[in-house]
């Protein structure tokens, strides 16, 4: 009898499946190894003990069900997968580590083995397999590789920050230097050395008295390093040492800490020292720049509101007397009209000079601005000192400016108010003085007159410009004027800002400074300014009908005073005007001043959220005064900001570079205003500033012009298009 034919240990362990039933299962009922037996289709057809408990089910639960019962969908494909192979192949795969994915549980490891498993016949019926779990070895394994690339990335990390410690002290330009319990030197780096004018072999194991520090330098050093041996606390010092022949002074900021060992305890100090001089500058600089006005460079509102204040306060304790001139230079506007911004400023500095050499030594001279200056003189003796200073003014401003070819003769007029009571209000003396200016224009222009508060003229001069203007509502003496803004991109037109205009019977065509002040002062600003916002949106609303439905909406600018965002349902009447004229809400951008919005309260605070909340763009208007208050700009819901006219000074344009980064940072768009030389354009483009306005991108205009520039503009647009789609073909 031949020997039967040699039979493999898969094709061995099918024959028992099907020769000897009660052997499997027996075997299968009793084991607590993870084995099984699937169908092709990879459906379970007996389990072991084992295997339903580590499925949590019984055995007769895994009959029928697959791995995509049990397993995540990318652990079930890829068993799926070994099976295919191991069905069409007949090749086993033996001791294979994988890791099983499950829906309830962490993930696991295992050793697993799957082989062919055949019927009588050796025809292949499905798999089975057996496997055990390695993931306490698997992780144990991961632990140990983890360690050891921890251990080799500490290792180099350690020997990279060492590398880098050396390259930072010796690239440093601070001077760091190291000392013992006794003061004195264990280390120094490079710029230590330079600074010291002495190498570490010189200054090693020495003080910094054995080393010839100066006794004033002394008197503050040797102190503060005492200080912090003692408390164990980290201290800053700041101090100045004078140098050169004029007595400069050059500032240093030390930061000094404990040296401690291994155990904590402290063993010396270590100081690092950084020459802050032109930080103070800076910083003085810039207190002067908050202070002063940035064209002139005289006292601005904020610091004259202070000294006319404290000059107040002081005739309480010296009683006399002081004056304060108003001074406002006559139609000023036709030279910004005639020459451009640029002459218009040099002839602002030039009046200042003049009024500084007009005015005594002890006397403040500030701007308001624009063309208003106020002189305060304190301690006047006679009412002929006062008169005398006045008509002064009037006399030096009256004298002809000239630059190059230009000749420009203006004049002033100037209205002044003096009081020696210690109770007078600082805001009441400059209405006062305004008060007399205005009656000084009233009577002719350049001259001067003195506030008298039982003249009916005084009295009245306020109501008489209040009646005219009810009647200027009631006749339609107002007009608008719209001036463009631009994209400093593509030069595209991107809406308009709306100007007041009155067309006054007797004394011509107003500009908002005659008479807006008086409007807001008599309670009028809401009249004014609803008939303002309601004929701004009709017109936006007519050019909208008429514009391309493809093109960009346009914006419409509107200036409104703190004291209409005070008046209770200001943002109700907003959306009502422009659902009224079918606008979006973001088609309408109102401006309040830099000043209104830093120094209204909450009533302000909640108008502006919630025209913001209603879809509105806010905008702030002459920004560029000061730093400071730009750090206040998040606490308002404000998106745009409308940058000062940049100047020739070179500072000048550092602040525009600071504000135009920190609007964008802050998320905000930046408008350049008073752009009148392709240079102004040039700067503002490199400084990254969004949208601009001024005589160089044009002027304001009547809607009739409004009308023919929109054409160009859309006629420009299409060009645009057009040479873009001839440039893809």
């Amino acid at each position: 009898m031949s020997s039967p034919p040699y039979r493999t240990t898969a094709e061995q362990s099918a024959s028992v499946v099907h020769g000897d039933d009660t052997f499997l299962r027996s075997l299968l009922d009793t084991s607590e190894e993870v084995i099984y037996f699937k169908d092709l289709q990879s459906r379970f057809v007996r389990v072991s003990l084992g295997c339903a408990r580590l499925h949590r089910r019984t055995q007769a639960e895994m009959v029928g069900i697959s791995d995509h019962d049990l397993f995540s969908e990318v652990h079930a494909l890829a068993a799926r997968a070994d099976e295919l192979r191991i069905i069409e192949t007949g090749v086993p795969m033996l001791n294979h580590e994988e890791r099983e994915s499950w829906f309830d549980r962490p993930d696991t490891w295992v050793a697993s083995s799957k082989f062919p498993w055949r019927d009588a016949e050796g025809q292949v019926i499905g798999t089975f397999g057996i496997s055990r779990d390695v993931t306490r070895r698997v992780q144990v394994e991961q632990e140990v590789k983890e360690m050891a690339a921890a251990t080799t990335a500490a290792n180099a990390e350690l020997r990279r920050v060492e590398a880098q410690l050396r390259a930072v002290l010796n690239s440093s330009t601070d001077a760091i230097a190291k000392y013992d319990g006794d003061l004195r030197y264990q280390y120094i780096n490079p710029a230590g050395e330079h600074s010291r004018g002495a190498t570490l072999a010189d200054l090693i194991g020495r003080t910094d008295r054995e080393t010839g520090m100066a006794e004033s330098s002394l008197q503050v050093w040797e102190p503060a390093l005492r200080r912090v041996l003692e408390t164990g606390e980290p201290d800053d010092v700041e101090f100045a040492v004078s140098s050169g022949t004029e007595g400069e002074e050059t500032w240093f900021h030390t930061t000094v800490s404990p040296d401690r060992d291994a155990s904590g305890a402290i063993v010396g100090v270590l100081t690092s020292v950084r020459d802050i001089t032109d930080i103070k500058r800076a910083e003085q600089a810039l207190a002067h720049q908050a202070m002063h006005d940035s064209v002139t460079g005289l006292a601005n509102r904020y610091l004259l509101m202070d000294r006319l204040e404290q000059a107040v306060v002081r005739m309480a304790r010296y009683p006399s007397r002081l004056a304060l001139f108003f001074v406002d230079l006559d139609h000023f506007k036709s030279v910004n009209d005639t020459y451009g911004h640029e002459v218009g400023d040099h002839v602002l500095i030039e009046f200042a000079r003049r009024l500084e050499h007009v005015a005594r030594r002890e006397d403040t001279v500030a701007r308001l601005g624009g063309d208003e200056f106020v002189v305060l003189c304190d301690r006047v003796m006679t009412d002929h000192d006062v008169a005398e200073i006045g008509n002064r003014v009037v006399r030096a401003l009256a004298e002809p400016f000239v630059e190059g070819p230009v000749s420009v003769r203006l004049s002033a007029s100037v209205g002044a108010v003096v009081t020696d009571d210690p109770q007078a209000r600082a805001s009441d003396l400059l209405r006062s003085a305004d008060t007399a200016m205005y009656r000084a224009k009233q009577d002719g222009r350049n001259r001067f007159q003195v506030f008298d508060p039982q003249s009916a003229d005084h009295r009245d001069g306020g109501a008489t410009l209040e009646s005219e203007l009810r009647q200027a509502l009631a006749d339609g003496e107002f007009r608008l004027v719209y001036q463009p803004l631009l994209s400093l991109s593509n030069q595209r037109v991107l809406g308009f800002e709306a100007l007041i205009r009155w067309h006054h019977p007797s004394r011509g065509v107003l500009t908002p400074k005659d008479f807006l002040d008086v409007a807001e002062e008599r309670g009028l600003i809401g009249l004014v300014g609803d008939w303002v916002l309601d004929t701004a949106c009709a017109q936006l609303a007519r050019w909208t009908v008429d514009r391309d439905p493809g093109a960009r909406p346009l914006s419409m600018a509107v200036n409104i005073a703190g004291a209409q965002l005070r008046e209770p349902g200001f943002a109700q009447r907003c959306a009502v005007v422009v659902a009224a004229h079918g606008l979006v809400p973001g088609q309408l951008c109102l401006e309040i001043t830099e000043r209104d919005l830093v120094q209204d309260g909450p009533d302000v605070r909640e108008a502006l959220e919630a025209l913001a909340e209603l879809g509105v763009q806010l905008a702030v208007d002459d920004f560029g005064t000061t730093y400071t208050s730009l750090a206040r700009l998040p606490q308002f819901p404000v998106s745009i900001v409308k940058l000062e006219s940049i100047g020739q000074d070179v500072r000048d344009r550092g602040v525009a570079a600071a504000v135009i980064a920190m609007a964008h940072g802050l998320g905000m768009s930046v408008v350049g205003e008073g752009i009148e030389t392709v240079d102004q354009l040039t700067e503002l483009v490199e400084l990254a500033c969004d949208e601009g306005q001024g005589f160089l991108l044009g002027r304001p205009l009547a809607t009739r012009d409004v009308s023919r520039l929109l054409s160009a503009d859309a006629a420009a647009s299409r060009a645009d298009d057009a040479s873009r789609h001839l440039g893809r073909r």
